[in-house]
C-alpha cells in the first residue's frame, strides 16, 4: 500500500456562484479562521447577505483570500496595504474592462463586406 505524500495537494474545483463556510474557505486558503476574520474586518473579504447564524462567502473569496495571503506572506505586505492593494487592483480591472468594452464598441467594421 503507498503511504500519501504530504506535500500532495487535494484540488476542488467550486462554480463562481457555490457558497463556502468560513471555516471551508481557510482550509481551502489553507490560512486560520482568526486570519481571515481579521480580512473581514479590513474589509478585504466581504460575507454574502446573512441567511443563518454562520458566515458563507462566494467562491471568488478564494481568490481574494490567496492574493492577501501572497501579498502579507512573500512582501511583507501589513493588512491596511493588503486592502489598499487589493482595492487597487480591483480599480485596474474595472477600467481595463470599460476600455476592452470601448475599444470594441469603436472598432471598424470588418473591411471584407462587399
Amino acid at each position: 500500500m503507498p503511504t500519501e505524500n504530504p506535500q500532495t495537494q487535494s484540488v476542488q474545483i467550486l462554480e463562481e456562484c457555490e457558497e463556502i463556510t468560513l471555516v471551508e474557505l481557510s482550509r481551502i486558503c489553507r490560512v486560520h479562521t482568526e486570519w481571515v476574520v481579521e480580512l473581514i474586518q479590513e474589509g478585504v473579504v466581504e460575507p454574502l447577505p446573512a441567511q443563518g447564524t454562520q458566515w458563507r462567502f462566494s467562491a471568488t473569496s478564494i481568490v481574494r483570500v490567496q492574493k492577501a495571503d501572497r501579498l502579507q506572506r512573500d512582501l511583507g505586505v501589513n493588512l491596511a496595504g493588503t486592502a489598499l492593494v487589493l482595492d487597487l487592483l480591483d480599480k485596474i480591472e474595472a477600467l481595463e474592462a470599460r476600455l476592452r468594452r470601448i475599444a470594441e464598441a469603436s472598432a471598424p467594421e470588418d473591411a471584407d463586406t462587399d
